[in-house]
């Protein structure tokens, strides 16, 4: 199943070869083609309704802006469940500094910490292109580095608002995230980057590398499987993934919400 994690033979910190990107399939499964469709998520939705008892919290949205006729469907859909008011509202989401005019990353490191501190989930709205985007990584780095619960819902299945179609579901963004243990035993976020190792016919290999918008020590996630001492392991394997289309996201956001910040104690 694309995107899974062999606890027998995890990925290393290093490099590991891989051919032209979106071709052949590499030995891991996480090492797919950066365009490579996403996993099939049914069912989980049924998991999530059997298992969680539905506790109304406040959610943070991180998305790509590009997104936002499509994630205006998921804040809709969470209003309808949620207990929010016009005081309190039951969501935050990225565009809480899109209309601050900030100076530098650190101001927006802040305005976004700010965002999340006061909620029990981060919930990554994935499209087409979520995956690069800088501000969604660090948003989905604070709901580790805060404890708070983590999950991924992909929107491309919802109809484009002019073109009346979904679209292929786009890469998860927390296969490219992972924690990594050091050899005292000392936790770390890694990114996964896609290094160019030809010139004519370009050839691609992926490398974790340190995350550089937080490089302090973290704890590990209580969802995430412990990495042996220089191996990672991707937010992606124990965080959970659904399809806001297929799974029935309109009645089950609020369910997927719940059990994500039931994973971490909150």
């Amino acid at each position: 199943m694309g995107g899974s994690f062999s606890r027998g033979t995890p990925p290393r910190l290093g490099f590991s070869s891989l051919g032209s990107l979106g071709q052949s399939a590499p030995r891991n499964s996480l090492l797919a083609g950066l365009g490579g469709p996403s996993p099939s998520t049914q069912g989980l939705s049924s998991l999530a309704s059997l298992f969680v008892k539905p506790v109304r919290r406040r959610a943070f949205f991180s998305f790509h802006f590009e997104d936002i006729m499509r994630v205006n469907n998921v804040r809709q859909s969470w209003r309808t469940h949620s207990t929010g008011t016009i005081l309190v509202p039951s969501f935050t989401d990225s565009s809480l500094w899109e209309s601050k005019q900030l100076e530098g990353s650190d101001a927006l490191k802040k305005l976004i910490r700010e965002g999340v501190e006061h909620t029990s989930a981060v919930c990554v709205l994935a499209g087409s292109e979520t995956w690069l985007r800088r501000w969604v990584k660090y948003e989905i780095a604070r709901a580790v580095i805060d404890n708070r619960g983590l999950l991924t819902v992909h929107i491309n299945g919802l109809n484009h608002h002019q073109r009346r179609i979904p679209d292929r579901l786009g890469p998860n963004p927390l296969n490219f995230l992972a924690v990594g243990q050091d050899e005292f035993g000392r936790f770390y976020l890694f990114e996964k980057f896609a290094v160019a190792t030809g010139y004519a016919y370009p050839q691609y290999r992926w490398e974790w590398r340190r995350y550089e918008d937080y490089t302090h020590a973290i704890s590990l996630p209580a969802y995430l499987a412990r990495p042996a001492p220089g191996y990672v392991t991707p937010l992606s394997t124990g965080a959970p993934e659904y399809c806001f289309a297929t799974d029935n996201g309109s009645k089950n956001i609020g369910l997927w919400i719940d059990r994500a910040a039931q994973m971490v104690g909150r």
